[in-house]
């Protein structure tokens, strides 16, 4: 029964894993604000500062300027930033 559950709770860790490196693949490098998760568990959108994007177990923010411009992006997974990039 033990062997079962641990199958069962490494398949849910695996198919999560291969989830999100997908998703960083999709929207690392991203420079439009708009491009957001595939399964958006929310959002916050603060005009001409912010466009951030939560899912399951990461987030994706945009940094704008004042025009709305893309200044810098930041991909995190469980809290810890995995990549950031500017335009």
């Amino acid at each position: 029964m033990k062997k079962k559950i641990l199958a069962v709770l490494l398949g849910i860790v695996l198919c999560w894993g291969i989830f999100v490196a997908a998703e960083g693949f999709r929207l690392i490098g991203s420079t439009d604000p708009g491009k957001n998760p595939v399964l958006d568990m929310g959002s916050t959108q603060i005009q001409d500062e912010l466009a951030q994007y939560s899912s399951l177990g990461f987030s994706q923010t945009y940094h704008l300027s004042d025009d709305d411009s893309f200044v810098y992006g930041e991909f995190r997974v469980l809290g810890i930033r995995i990549s950031r990039w500017e335009s």
